[in-house]
């Protein structure tokens, strides 16, 4: 499924690498998750779910109909 075939509002299963918080020194804590959330947001980089999670538009960033 492609990015913008994505209705916000709906469930989806994500999977991919997850902008989770940042290090000490500033550089992004990157781990890899797989859920079924409501979609939030889109931005050019990130896919927000509801519950806040970040997913990263990459190569490893997997998304279907739930």
């Amino acid at each position: 499924m492609k990015i913008n075939e994505i209705t916000v509002g709906l469930r989806y299963r994500v999977s991919g690498d997850l902008a989770n918080g940042r290090y000490a020194d500033g550089t992004p804590r990157i781990s890899h998750d797989d859920v079924v959330r409501v979609i939030k947001r889109i931005t050019d980089t990130h896919v927000i779910c509801e519950c806040g999670r970040e997913f990263i538009i990459n190569d490893n960033f997997k998304i279907e109909k739930f």
